[in-house]
């Protein structure tokens, strides 16, 4: 089985067919591989952002984006799934709830069948959400079945949080899709990248990261950095890897028997926790206090 790990890179564009025509080629390039699994970076939409940029703040161009654009976007992708009867996890965007009035990092995960599904990022990061626009915390840990294989979705910085894995490892996840958007410097992503290579080990589980990348020319200081990976449990080991700066596809081969039996027989750390000493944690409602 195939997973496809989307490198996107940003470029400035007119209007909302112009950032369809960019995804089709890249899910074409996908379906050209036979990737069952297609996931696309964080914040990808801050491409449509470009539309109003700079005749509004960024701020006010994703806000205006959520607002225009969301029910485009879930069509557009949902016909993309059927189409090419494929799973895609459509990185993520800014989704505006009605109801609160808060706005939402918000993955969209799209089945072949017309469903969707989705997972709000739950850990903000302090610099760079805010700037997004993002004033929601998002709530909950999903596994979501499919065809071949458990998957859950962590938004980029919701990786670095080893209990948001394991967690999920523990509910029956055999996939974690990480769609990130690591901006300002290369070391940020560098930080995500071993980051997820951890959680595939420490959890025997397969890690596909997409990343974001390029600049915003209109945006002061929006410029991304990265790599997209498919990467396997096993002294971290990388079915495939993408090269920093370069828009493309990475596609990872996936043996989902030999993870299963691998599981079995490896899963050392997880059948020697503790969990009596880690009770810990969850004083003081896990919040740290210096």
């Amino acid at each position: 089985m195939k997973i496809a790990s989307i490198q996107f890179k940003l470029k400035k564009i007119e209007n909302f067919e112009d950032f369809k025509s960019h995804v089709e080629k890249l899910v074409n390039q996908a379906k050209m591989e036979e990737a069952l699994f297609t996931v696309f970076p964080e914040v990808f939409t801050l491409e449509l952002a470009t539309i109003y940029l700079p005749k509004m703040d960024l701020k006010q161009a994703l806000r205006k984006v959520a607002e225009e654009y969301c029910e485009s976007f879930k069509q557009f992708f949902s016909d993309l799934a059927r189409k090419n009867r494929m799973y895609i996890i459509a990185g993520s965007t800014l989704e505006k709830d009605v109801e609160t009035g808060k706005y939402y990092n918000t993955s969209f995960l799209f089945y072949p069948d017309g469903r969707i599904v989705k997972h709000r990022k739950l850990h903000l990061y302090p610099t760079a959400d805010p700037e997004l626009s993002v004033d929601g915390f998002g709530e909950n840990l999903q596994v979501f079945q499919t065809s071949e294989a458990k998957i859950s979705i962590l938004i980029c910085y919701d990786s670095i949080f080893p209990e948001t894995s394991r967690i999920l490892r523990l509910m029956g996840a055999e996939i974690i899709f990480v769609p990130s958007a690591a901006p300002w410097s290369e070391s940020l992503f560098w930080d995500l990248r071993i980051c997820c290579e951890a959680r595939a080990i420490e959890n025997q589980l397969i890690v596909a990261h997409s990343c974001l990348i390029g600049k915003l020319e209109e945006a002061e200081n929006m410029e991304f950095f990265g790599k997209s990976s498919i990467l396997y449990p096993g002294r971290g080991k990388v079915l495939a890897d993408g090269r920093m700066g370069e828009e493309l596809v990475v596609v990872g081969d996936v043996d989902l028997e030999r993870l299963r039996r691998s599981r079995g027989k490896n899963a050392r750390v997880l059948k020697d926790m503790r969990p009596e000493i880690y009770s810990w944690l969850c004083k003081n409602q896990w919040k740290y206090k210096e």
